[in-house]
C-alpha cells in the first residue's frame, strides 16, 4: 500500500470488512451494489491467456466498447501517465513488465513517452498507440474497487485551548514505542519532546492513522505533510465489525462517515471504542507541493480520479487502465475514467482488484469512504505488443 512505501490503508480498513490500501489480510465482501449484467463487447479474437493462470485471461476489444471513453477527462490522464513515464525512465529497459501476463519489457513500453502529443490531442493518443483488453479472471469481468485519499487536517505549533491533541514522531525507546492506543490516550507519551504538532480533533488523526499519511494546514498559513513512520506494533481492532455486530450500524451502512457520526454522537463510548484498538501509527513531517497529489508507491504524485492501487502480483505498475465501476454515491451512475496503476496495497488482493485515489480532503473523503463498487477494468496495451 502505499502512499510512500508504506500506507496502512484505508478507513475500509476500520470497517474490518474490506480493506484498501492496507497492509492487513483483506477479507473476501461483496460489493454493494450488483454491477451491470451486461458484459463488455469484444472482439472475436483468441483471448490472450496468463502466462501463470490458465482461468486469467486478456479479451480484445476496442475504444468505442469502453462505456464513457469519449467524455473523459484524457488530457489529465495523459499528464498521469507521463508521471508513470517519469519512474520507467529510471529503470533499464531490460527490466521485465511483472505479473500473471506476459507485458513485455520496458523497451516496449517507453518508446510510447516519447511520442509528442499536443495538447487536445491526447484522445487521439491512446487509441492510437494502445488497444484496449477487458479482464476476466474464472469467467467473469467484475471485480472490487474500494477507494482512499488524504485527509487535510488543521494544527498548530504550539498547544492550545483549540488545538490539543498531538501528533506523535515515532519514541526512540521500544517500551513508549509499544505503548498501547489506550496508554498513548491517557498521556503515557507525553512532555517526552515526541509532539511533531498539534491539531483540533482527535478523530481526524484516528483515522489518519488508517489512510498512513495526511495533510495539515498550520495556524500560519503553511503546509506540512504527514507521513507513516512506523507502529506500535499492537493489534488491529476493527471498531466498524463491532458497531455492526452491536447492531449500532447496519451492515449496508457502514462507512467512514456513519462511523465519525456514531463517535460525534457518542463521545464516552466512541472514545472507549477507539481505545480498544491497541494499534496506533506515529507520523514524520514532510514537505509537500500544494498543487500535486499524494506521492504512490513509484515515487511520484498520485493524479485524483486517475491514480489505482493495484495488486503488483497481477499487474505492473505505470500501465493505464480503463475503469467502469459504480458510482460510491449513486448506484445509478458509473465511475468511467483512464487511470494508471500507479499505487499497491497489502489488501489489495486479486486479478480484478483496485482502490481508486479520489485526492485530498473531506470531499474526496466522502467519496473514498463510500466506494465499495462491482466493477471491471481493461488493460491498455501497446499495440506493438500483441
Amino acid at each position: 500500500m502505499k502512499l510512500i512505501t508504506l500506507k496502512i490503508k484505508l478507513w475500509l480498513l476500520i470497517l474490518g470488512f474490506i480493506t484498501g490500501c492496507s497492509d492487513t489480510v483483506p477479507v473476501n465482501i461483496k460489493p454493494t451494489y450488483s454491477f451491470i449484467t451486461i458484459d463488455p463487447k469484444i472482439i472475436p479474437e483468441s483471448p490472450i491467456t496468463s502466462t501463470h493462470l490458465s482461468s486469467l485471461k486478456l479479451y480484445p476489444t476496442d475504444f468505442q466498447a469502453l462505456s464513457g471513453w469519449n467524455k473523459d477527462n484524457h488530457a489529465l490522464a495523459y499528464q498521469s501517465f507521463k508521471r508513470s513515464c517519469r519512474y520507467w525512465s529510471k529503470q533499464p529497459d531490460h527490466k521485465i513488465m511483472k505479473g500473471l501476463f506476459d507485458l513485455g519489457t520496458l523497451a516496449d513500453w517507453k518508446p510510447l513517452c516519447k511520442i509528442k502529443v499536443t495538447l487536445g490531442k491526447e484522445k487521439q493518443f491512446f487509441e492510437q498507440e494502445f488497444k484496449p483488453y477487458a479482464v476476466n479472471d474464472k469467467g467473469s469481468f467484475k471485480g472490487l474497487f474500494t477507494g482512499y485519499f488524504i485527509p487535510l487536517l488543521n494544527g498548530s505549533y504550539t498547544k492550545t485551548d483549540c488545538f490539543n491533541i498531538p501528533v506523535y514522531r515515532r519514541p526512540k525507546n521500544s517500551k513508549l514505542r509499544r505503548s498501547t492506543r489506550s496508554q498513548i490516550y491517557n498521556n503515557r507519551l507525553k512532555n517526552k519532546g515526541l509532539e511533531l504538532l498539534w491539531v483540533d480533533n482527535l478523530q481526524d488523526v484516528f483515522f489518519m492513522e488508517i489512510q498512513g499519511s495526511g495533510r495539515v494546514k498550520m495556524d500560519d498559513g503553511q503546509l506540512h505533510g504527514l507521513s507513516y513512520n512506523g507502529s506500535n506494533g499492537r493489534a488491529y481492532y476493527p471498531i466498524g465489525k463491532t458497531l455492526v455486530d452491536n447492531e449500532e450500524i447496519s451492515r449496508e451502512d457502514i462507512s467512514m462517515q456513519t462511523i465519525r457520526a456514531w463517535i460525534d454522537k457518542h463521545p464516552e463510548e466512541g472514545l472507549k471504542l477507539m481505545k480498544k484498538n491497541r494499534s496506533y501509527v506515529y507520523f514524520r513531517l514532510t514537505k509537500v507541493n500544494p498543487s500535486e497529489g499524494a506521492t504512490g508507491a513509484m515515487g511520484q504524485p498520485l493524479t485524483a480520479k486517475h491514480s489505482l492501487a493495484v495488486d503488483l502480483k497481477h499487474l505492473p505498475l505505470g500501465i493505464p487502465i480503463w475503469l467502469d465501476a459504480e458510482h460510491p454515491l449513486d448506484k445509478e451512475k458509473h465511475l468511467e475514467h483512464l487511470v494508471m496503476a500507479q499505487d499497491t496495497g497489502g489488501a489489495i488482493k486479486g486479478a480484478i482488484r483496485g482502490d481508486l485515489y479520489w485526492g485530498e480532503g473531506s470531499k474526496a473523503g466522502e467519496f473514498a469512504g463510500e466506494m465499495k463498487s462491482s466493477g471491471r477494468y481493461y488493460l491498455l496495451l501497446p499495440r506493438s505488443l500483441y
